[in-house]
């Protein structure tokens, strides 16, 4: 492991650390005074300030702002990052991108307070506590368990709302949004699983705007009949994977859920 530090490096140092950093497999951070443009499934741009750059060598870029947990943008990694000094301004351009689906983020460097990079080794697997985790991983594995000719398309996609589960395809090719809890379903995430399907509907500023049949797939151990109600009244649908069930048998519900 070895770290190399360059405090208010100039736009041409940036540019060379960035691209030999990440070709040679190590991870980059830059605290930065910057813009940012993204243009993708929507078009957004954030204006000047403070924040923090992480680049790593699998093409995830995260840039950050100094409060929330959360990323301000961002790209997940199968993609690339690039850096160059821009033309006019003279100041660093980072830009990252994927083509499926096609996405950019370009951060337009207006001063650079310190540039690293970490040359990382961590070869551990993590391992996590409890059966979403194991659900997840068997779905993605065996997605026909949840209805034959699905299909995968995403795991853990962004939505304004937070990190939906999957989302995939069936086989007539119609978008499927999946929520997987590992306890008996609520109301509350039905009410959940119906704003993600809002999102990729078009009727929240979904991912282009217009209105589309999209489906919502709601799955858990089990459900009362008042949430497979309130999913059959949504036209959204309940999948059971009781194999699944543990003694966290309706954690969070309320006594609504099972009137």
């Amino acid at each position: 492991m070895t770290v190399e530090r360059y405090p208010s490096p100039e736009a041409e140092t940036v540019a060379s650390i960035v691209g030999e950093a990440l070709h040679e497999g190590a991870i980059v951070t830059a605290e930065v005074r910057c813009e940012v443009e993204y243009d993708g499934r929507t078009s957004g741009y954030l204006g000047p300030g403070d924040r923090l750059l992480v680049a790593k060598p699998d093409g995830t870029f995260l840039v950050h702002k100094p409060t929330n947990h959360k990323p301000v943008n961002w790209m997940p990694s199968g993609g690339t990052v690039t850096a160059s000094v821009g033309e006019a301004s003279g100041d660093p351009v980072i830009v990252a991108r994927r083509t499926d689906p096609r996405e950019r983020v370009e951060v337009r460097v207006r001063e650079t307070y310190g540039l690293t990079r970490f040359d990382a080794e961590d070869g551990v697997a993590y391992e996590e506590s409890g059966t979403e985790a194991e659900m997840h991983e068997y779905i993605a594995a065996n997605p026909e368990e949840l209805e034959s000719g699905l299909r995968i398309i995403e795991h853990e996609r962004e939505t304004k709302y937070g990190f939906l589960d999957f989302y995939a395809k069936d086989a007539e090719g119609t978008p499927v949004v999946v929520e997987v809890k590992r306890v008996q379903a609520t109301l509350t995430h039905f009410d959940q699983l119906k704003r993600y399907v809002n999102v990729f509907a078009g009727d929240e500023d979904g991912v282009d705007g217009t209105a589309r049949s999209v489906r919502g797939l709601l799955v858990a151990p089990s459900a009362s009949e008042r949430v497979k109600r309130a999913c059959r009244d949504a036209g959204l649908e309940f999948v059971a994977l009781p194999d699944f069930e543990t003694e966290a048998e309706g954690a969070n519900a309320s006594l609504a859920d099972f009137e």
